[in-house]
Formats: structure tokens, C-alpha cells, sequence
């Protein structure tokens, strides 16, 4: 598969210097949240800003023991093997003094892993860093031309169940569902697999492409070939994660591709309450209003090429809310929409996991 970076867990850095603990540092937030997730050992964090403190407080996770440091010199004496790039730039353009850190950790043998729209392996100097130091660099976003393909319904005719993490906008908490919801089902012994469609997921250990990178016509047919292989693998329960929404008016037409490659047997909704306009969509020249998931949910199943799919759950974002009213609003939606509706860090999904088990 073309998400398979290594084998076995390593010792790595995220280098977030100036994002971590904001919008654009969220690949790294995921990956402190789940320590690593399936490929990776956590040693340090690069973010000269909040150097000192505990990279999980920042978060207001509690202590994580993973550091901030104030530079790659420092992570390298800490013992780190590689170097993932956690976070996006404003414009997606690779900063200059960025550029010269991750050459310098090329030079001293890191391989660096990254998932900007700029693609480090394009670049003359950081290619000729990575042959000094017989370093490599991972595109994690570049796209494999062996999925180029288009969407013909053969993934309907798996025998699996088919979990898709959808959400009403972009920054809703489909990551964090999708991680928590699969790592549920592996404890409850079922066979699962987990299918990222962004670069996070794959570098938390997901199978998959990062879909936004893919030419069009191909994303459904590169989505559906993956799960089809995950499922002659052995897999009989797919957690796919979703992107942005299906009503999104920038994004919606990568979610589409995802939503028919998927062709979900199930679907949870990833909302955060009391968000009326689209996240990070100040520049839009109007307003866009973020929908609810009973909306969402409509078009989703519309749109859907396997019929009646069952609504297993709701997921929430409640972190700007107190304990006690994050219960309320969970109970809340769980009455309007009659399924499990929970934070996954505040509370057990398990609810979800038997309903898509039962169902």
C-alpha cells in the first residue's frame, strides 16, 4: 500500500515552530493527542515560542511528557530519528528559515516527513541535504499515479462494513473521531482497519492517500481501490475518515469523491456545537453558515451509492465548554438525533462502536 512509510515505530520530533498551539499547528496537535499514534515515538516538539513546557499542556491535555524544545539541534541530542513536519504555513509556501532547519536535519541524517502542498523532495537543496546525510524525505501529500483510476462500484460488492467520518465543516474533529472510534474496535476485537484521506491520518498510521492532492476524476476510484484491497487484507470494518463536508462551498467536491469511493454502510458526523460560520472562512466575501448534522445527513445519504446507510453516531468538539455543559449538550444531541452523541475526549465511544457492530 502506498501508505506504509516504515516499519515498527521510531523516535521523531514535530517541528511546529510559531503553530503549535494554534490553527495551523493541528497535524502536530493529533499527533500529541494520540502520542504518536501507530508509527511513531514522541521525543520533542520544535516550537521555539513555547519552548519549556510540556507539549500536552499546552493542548490542555495534562502533562504528555513530550518537550518543547527550541530548536532541531536540541531534538537531535534528545535522539530523534525523524523530523514530521506538523504544521501548514499561512499560504502553504515553505518558509524560508524552515527550509534551512530541515536541511540542516537532512545533513545530520533525519528523514524528514512532510505534508505540504509544496512538495520538500521538488526542492535542489533539501534533495542534495538528504544524499549528504543519506537521509530521505517523505511527500506524505504526493500522490500515487498506481491509484489514478476511476470509480466503477466494485467496492459495493464487499462483504465489509464501511464506517465513514463524516462532518458538518472543516476542523470539526474528524481526526480525532476516526483514531478514537477504530482504536475501539480493535480492543473490541473486531477486525479493523483505519483509511486516512488527509495527510494527518496517514502519519498517525492510517492507510490511504491524501485526497485533496489527487487529479479529480480520480478520487472516488482511488479511495474505492484502497478500501477494496484493505478488505482482501482481511479487513471487515473500514473507519474512513472523512474531509471538510459535503455542503462545503470550497471543499465539498473533494468530500463528494470521498463520499462515493467510501459508498459508507455507515456514517457518524463529526459537529461542533454552537459554530454558526465556517471555520477559517473570515476572507470569504460573505459570510458561510456552518449547518447542523440533520443537515448534513441529508445530502450525505442523497448522495450515497450504497442505499439507507445506518447514522451510528454523532461526535462533538466540546473543548470550549465546561464539563458539566459539554454533558448537557452531548445528552442534547443524543435526544434530537436519537444515536450515541459524545466527545471522543471526553467521553467513551463505545456507544458508537456497538451500534456499528450491531447494525
Amino acid at each position: 500500500m502506498p501508505m506504509v512509510y516504515h516499519d515498527g515505530r521510531r523516535r521523531a520530533a514535530i517541528y511546529a515552530p510559531g503553530a503549535y498551539g494554534r490553527d495551523e499547528g493541528k497535524t502536530g496537535h493529533d499527533l500529541v493527542i494520540f502520542n504518536g499514534g501507530l508509527l511513531w515515538d514522541l521525543i520533542a516538539v520544535v516550537d521555539p515560542f513555547n519552548a519549556g513546557r510540556d507539549a500536552g499542556e499546552v493542548l490542555g491535555l495534562g502533562r504528555k511528557g513530550i518537550p518543547i524544545v527550541r530548536s532541531i539541534k536540541e531534538a537531535i541530542e534528545k535522539g530523534a530519528e525523524a523530523i514530521i513536519v506538523g504544521a501548514a504555513p499561512v499560504g502553504g509556501k515553505l518558509p524560508e528559515e524552515w527550509k534551512r532547519d530541515l536541511r540542516d536535519a537532512l545533513e545530520a541524517g533525519l528523514d524528514v516527513y512532510s505534508g505540504l502542498h509544496t512538495f520538500l523532495s521538488d526542492d535542489p537543496e533539501l534533495r542534495a541535504a538528504a544524499e549528504k546525510g543519506n537521509a530521505r524525505i517523505v511527500d506524505v501529500r504526493k500522490p500515487d499515479p498506481r491509484y489514478y483510476r476511476v470509480w466503477d462500484g466494485r467496492v459495493l460488492g464487499t462483504k465489509m462494513k464501511r464506517v465513514l467520518i463524516a462532518g458538518t465543516d472543516c476542523d470539526a474533529g474528524k481526526n480525532i473521531a476516526t483514531y478514537t472510534i477504530y482504536q475501539t474496535l480493535v480492543r473490541r476485537g473486531a477486525k479493523a482497519c483505519m483509511i486516512g484521506t488527509g495527510q494527518t491520518m496517514l502519519l498517525l498510521g492510517a492507510r490511504g492517500l491524501v485526497m485533496d492532492a489527487m487529479p479529480s476524476d480520480f478520487v472516488a476510484g482511488a479511495l474505492e481501490k484502497i478500501i477494496v484491497e484493505a478488505y482482501e487484507q482481511g479487513c471487515e470494518v473500514a473507519v474512513i475518515e472523512g474531509q471538510a463536508a459535503i455542503t462545503h462551498e470550497a471543499y465539498g467536491h473533494v468530500t463528494l469523491g470521498i463520499l462515493r469511493g467510501a459508498s459508507p454502510t455507515h456514517i457518524v458526523v463529526a459537529h461542533v456545537p454552537g459554530r454558526r460560520w465556517r471555520s477559517a472562512f473570515s476572507h470569504a466575501w460573505m459570510p458561510l453558515r456552518a449547518p447542523e448534522p440533520g443537515e448534513e445527513l441529508v445530502y450525505l445519504k442523497a448522495l450515497n451509492p450504497y442505499p439507507n446507510p445506518v447514522l451510528a453516531g454523532i461526535t462533538l468538539n466540546t473543548s470550549m465548554y465546561s464539563l458539566e455543559e459539554a454533558k448537557r449538550i452531548e445528552e442534547e444531541y443524543t435526544r434530537t438525533y436519537m444515536v450515541p452523541a459524545v466527545d471522543p475526549l471526553r467521553t467513551s465511544v463505545d456507544a458508537i462502536v456497538e451500534r456499528i457492530l450491531s447494525s
